[in-house]
């Protein structure tokens, strides 16, 4: 490969590299949250797991209700 090729490649390469680098370090800048740890006060309403494979949210599915028709 020719020095420009070469050239051309890297520059390429940092160009897509800044791209894709770019918008997580403008939220990183503009954002103003100070913490981003979770605190054990954020987990509300979990439920319990239970051993046999199932889990207790969401419930089953229940039938739809069809009309009754009348002959």
């Amino acid at each position: 490969m020719s020095k420009l090729r070469v050239r051309g490649t890297l520059v390429t390469l940092v160009f897509f590299a800044a791209v894709a680098i770019f918008p997580t370090v403008v939220k990183a800048l503009t954002s103003r949250n100070v913490s981003l740890k979770v605190t054990p006060g954020d987990f509300k309403g979990t439920g319990v797991l239970i051993a046999d494979g199932t889990d207790p949210w969401p419930p089953p599915p229940r039938p739809i209700p069809w009309p009754t028709q009348s002959a």
